[in-house]
């Protein structure tokens, strides 16, 4: 049966702002009427500028034009992709070198897709939605994030900015989704995975759009569902035959000659190739043994009366029916015994040895089977599956006895082999940060905070001994500057374009520049303070008792213009206790919830588990552009942790010196971290 790719697109345009980009291209067929494969884009670009549309554009294009140039290419197809791909980043590096507007990367979200005869082939930049759902033999299904098994880098190169592509096999069955990130937060409401599972993809498609105008959720959706089925039948002219009258039913004549054939040969096959005779048991062999060595031994003849009484007068009633001979015989037949029960007895061990060691073997085999699949999860970056997996298959290996030297080799390995998945998993880094600066002599915990980076210095704040603490990065040499009278404590800083600027825990703010403080007028409707963050010329306030984020113009020798940023948030900021921004706006809560915002509304971004899981954060971190990270404090896990800002975990930073960072700042030119602990700011290198 011949198969082909059906796609069922998904469009929704439900947006009342235009802040993203958000479409779905799609090119096939062949004027020629030769099937082609078909290739699709999605794309969902975060920034409605006009230099985003024009590289959207350049890639449609390039991929359009590049498709029919390859029109006619036969052979693999990954490497018909392959040039595709090196087409693409040679028209993007061409765009981005004529480009004025710089291009921010972060925002970028556009993926590739090429379906052909039982292949699929994808390269993207970014993160999208995805799930893959391969058919098992059972009839189940077995899900991976395709888009997220795509090694990319954490800095996108203009010149080569799709830079790993993955082609893989789609078999009958298989069921392949793929959209924007928006729906990553529907995923359940949706139902996509039941649909995807039990619906072809056109009705899955149109139940899934159906569902998407009843909930009516402000914003514009596009995706996909692929899945190879049935082609259709393609009917083939048949030349007319003439046709054949049978004469006296002859078919069924030499059928009945094939039938007495068969059963000829079934009559005479032991006759011409007799079977072997069947093995009798040991026993028996050794009874007819016996039986033919007795028959080989000297018969007695007949003793003669007379002869028989001389005898036993002159052996005076000596003589004994044990013979030399006789007891030759016993000897043999008492050894022949003996042979054949010690025989038994060790093909009987033997035998039992044998069905321990296929048992030990089908549990070992079913171990190994997981620890392979946990392998594949990790590369599809499923994290969750994998921890699964290998509990599993330690729990196997714990009820398997180490009775043979080689027993418990092949079990060692195993085992070592499941950790390894473990460790990396847990990214877990152990370093050595270097000491800059201290809190002054006897200050209680806590007294250091508020780290901030600023023209090539880090700053702390010293609320014990009521002074701003200056490190230089290179020199490490530190400068106190004491506080003005009467301050609170600072609780947050954060650099600005011409001033380091400092909020305290009574809504206060103070400017700090060339070795002088400045104070700052600020009035408005924020009832109480948490985090500073200044982005661009404008200046944020995380209100955790207000339940907002609040953001200022400066003007007039303070902040002014007060805006509420906050639109849409399923979440209260009772328990927040973190705020950074690149452009979007990170929030984070103190039992290790981070959530992300764009121009208001709360997305559907979140990152991925930690092992063991943050239950006490303290402090976020993040920058504009220049860096793909987003860094926590776990004060209670005794470590940083650091993230791609797609959501990935980078690393686990853990150190003997530690024992709970309370706050963390970072300098992306130098690539330093700066982490605060025990009232000590530590340094070490970004990962």
């Amino acid at each position: 049966m011949e198969y082909a790719i059906r796609i069922a697109e998904i469009e929704a345009s439900q947006s009342t702002s235009e802040e993203r980009i958000v479409g779905l291209f799609r090119h096939d067929g062949d004027p020629s009427g030769k099937r082609q494969p078909t290739l699709v884009l999605i794309s969902d670009i975060a920034s409605p500028l006009y230099v985003y549309e024009q590289l959207l554009d350049t890639v449609n294009e390039a991929a359009e034009h590049t498709r029919r140039l390859m029109a006619g290419m036969e052979g693999d197809a990954m490497a018909r992709f392959e040039k595709l791909i090196e087409r693409l980043n040679e028209a993007v590096a061409g765009f981005v070198e004529r480009e004025p507007t710089p291009i921010a990367w972060n925002r970028v979200n556009l993926f590739i897709l090429e379906f052909s005869e039982g292949l699929v082939c994808v390269s993207g930049i970014g993160r999208l939605s995805s799930i893959f759902l391969q058919k098992q033999n059972d009839g189940s299904f077995k899900g991976f994030d395709l888009f997220g098994s795509l090694d990319m880098p954490a800095q996108v190169d203009p010149k080569k900015a799709f830079s790993s592509l993955l082609c893989g096999d789609i078999k009958p069955g298989d069921v392949l989704f793929a959209g924007t990130n928006n729906f990553e937060r529907l995923r359940g409401e949706l139902d996509i995975v039941n649909r995807l599972k039990h619906m072809t993809p056109v009705t899955a498609a149109m139940e899934i759009s159906q569902d998407l105008q009843r909930l009516g959720t402000p914003d514009d959706f596009a995706a996909l569902v692929a899945s190879e089925v049935p082609a259709a039948a393609r009917v083939i002219p048949i030349e007319p035959k003439p046709e054949v009258v049978p004469i006296n039913k002859s078919t069924n004549s030499i059928e009945q000659l094939r039938g007495n054939e068969r059963d000829t040969e079934e009559i005479l096959s032991p006759s011409i190739a007799p079977r072997p005779a069947a093995k009798k048991p040991l026993l028996e062999t050794g009874k007819e043994w016996v039986s033919s060595l007795r028959s080989k031994l000297p018969k007695r003849s007949p003793k003669d009366p007379v002869s028989l009484s001389s005898m036993r007068g002159m052996n005076a009633g000596h003589g004994s029916v044990f013979t030399p001979a006789r007891k030759r015989i016993i000897a043999a037949v008492a050894t022949v015994l003996v042979l054949m029960s010690a025989g038994g007895i060790w093909w009987s061990r033997n035998e039992a040895f044998k069905k321990e060691q296929v048992l030990w073997n089908t549990v070992f085999d079913q171990a190994a089977d997981r620890k392979n699949r946990a392998e594949g999860n990790l590369q599809f970056g499923n994290e969750d599956t994998v921890r699964r997996l290998v509990n599993e298959a330690t729990v196997m290996l714990d009820g398997l006895d180490e009775k043979t030297e080689d027993r418990k080799k092949t079990k060692e390995n195993l085992r070592n082999e499941l950790n390894a998945l473990l460790v990396q998993i847990k990214r877990e880094v152990t370093i050595n940060p270097i000491e800059m600066a201290a809190a002054s002599l006897g200050a209680a915990d806590g007294s250091l905070d508020a780290p901030a980076v600023y023209k090539n210095k880090i700053y702390s704040v010293d609320n014990a001994g009521g002074s701003l603490l200056e490190t230089d990065i290179t020199t490490k040499e530190t400068k106190r500057y004491p506080l003005p009278s009467g301050t609170a404590p600072v609780i947050s800083s954060s650099a600005g374009a011409s001033a380091l600027y400092l909020l305290t825990n009574n809504r206060t703010l103070l400017s700090f520049n060339n070795g002088s403080f400045g104070a700052m007028s600020w009035n408005g409707r924020a009832t109480s303070s948490q985090s500073l963050v200044v982005y661009g010329r404008r200046f944020y306030v995380l209100d955790p008792a207000g339940n907002m984020v609040w953001r200022y113009e400066p003007g007039g020798g303070g902040i002014t213009q007060e805006t509420a940023y906050l639109k849409q948030n399923t979440t209260p900021l009772t328990d927040s206790v973190g705020l950074a921004i690149d452009s979007t706006v990170y929030v984070g809560w103190r039992n290790g919830v981070v959530k992300q915002y764009l121009s208001g509304t709360e997305q559907s971004w979140t990152l991925s588990p930690a092992d063991p899981p943050v239950t006490s954060l303290s402090a976020i971190w993040t920058v504009a552009e220049t860096t793909d990270r987003i860094i926590l404090a776990d004060p209670e896990g005794k470590r940083v942790l650091v993230y791609r800002k797609d959501g990935r975990l980078v690393a686990q930073l853990k150190s003997p010196s530690w024992q709970k960072p309370t706050n963390v700042t970072a300098d992306p030119v130098s690539k330093k971290l700066y982490v605060i602990d025990s009232n000590k700011v530590w340094q070490t290198e970004l990962p």
